[in-house]
């Protein structure tokens, strides 16, 4: 029996563009075995354009697509999405992009023909439809070389903050078995696998364009946090990821120098929350020794400057 692939899809108000996404899954050069669909109530006719696309090419059998019965978040939806899945490999996929023809084909390849990969993600091609789109950040686009090569991504500190787009991340479905119990609401989808999979050595990266990443002011993940209580929840958040990957890192092989780096992080995180929101000034001298634990060095100035005001 051949495996099964099956994609993970969230939608909210995703009318403009979701037929476009879908065709292209549609076309992969290795057949998807089922699209499950969850949307968070969209205000729009995201619900009508979809059943209208599954009627009309008769794909009843292949798209499930479901509205919620109250409105999640973009997190919780796409959990919801992924836990409906029954593939062997699970495809994470936003309602905006455009998928190159053989992203399935080789993805799966890569997963099928090495026990130790996990989870991956891949390379993208951005392209704006609106004046207003953001921009990917350049740190991410110049680690892209699209030779096809593929890398191991090893538990660092670079490596503890999430250095992919969630829409180009593949996984295999024992993976997301092992790790199921560890979610909690509010935990962002990419960021729990990303982190789990990288405690468990298998996480990988993979050299190559696989979609075309479409970028408009809507964009969720692309939106800067220069505002005080936006980082202020971005760093409680980051907080708490560190704890439960703590925690699923203790489970499994209590590895020792992983234990020991996820520590200092949480010791890091809690005296940049304790800058802000508690004016320790204090704090930013003992950080200092710390810089080794931000995602960007610039961030040390801007919550210099958040604590302050």
């Amino acid at each position: 029996m051949s495996d099964k692939i099956s994609v993970a899809l969230a939608t909210y108000n995703g009318e403009k563009y979701i037929q476009e996404q879908l065709k292209s899954i549609l076309r992969q050069t290795l057949k998807v075995d089922e699209i499950i669909i969850c949307d968070d109530i969209s205000s729009d006719n995201t619900e009508e354009v979809v059943k209208k696309f599954i009627r009309d090419n008769a794909l009843e059998n292949r798209i499930d697509f479901k509205v919620n019965e109250h409105n999640l978040g973009y997190a919780s939806n796409f959990i919801k999405a992924l836990r409906q899945t029954t593939g062997d490999y699970i495809f994470f996929c936003d309602q905006d992009d455009i998928w190159v023809d053989d992203r399935v084909e080789n993805m799966v390849r890569i997963l099928k023909e090495n026990p130790d990969v996990l989870m991956i993600g891949s390379e993208f091609e951005p392209f704006k439809s609106s004046d207003d789109a953001p921009d990917v950040p350049g740190w991410e686009l110049s680690k892209f070389k699209n030779d096809g090569s593929l890398e191991k991504l090893y538990f660092n500190s670079e490596n503890i903050f999430i250095g992919c787009q969630g829409c180009t991340m593949a996984m295999k479905r024992s993976f997301l078995d092992e790790i199921d119990k560890y979610w909690y609401t509010g935990w962002a989808h990419d960021e729990y696998v990303w982190k789990l999979a990288l405690s468990m050595e298998g996480l990988y990266f993979y050299h190559k364009v696989t979609l075309k990443r479409r970028l408009h002011s809507s964009n969720v993940t692309l939106h800067k946090e220069h505002e005080k209580e936006k980082r202020l929840k971005y760093l409680t958040d980051l907080l708490k990821s560190h704890e439960k990957t703590l925690e699923f890192i203790k489970s499994q092989n209590c590895d020792k120098e992983k234990i020991k780096l996820l520590k200092r992080h949480i010791k890091a995180t809690n005296l940049r929350i304790n800058l802000i929101k508690n004016r320790k000034l204090l704090n930013s001298l003992l950080l200092l020794g710390y810089m080794d634990c931000y995602h960007k060095k610039r961030s040390i100035p801007v919550e210099l400057v958040m604590a302050m005001k």
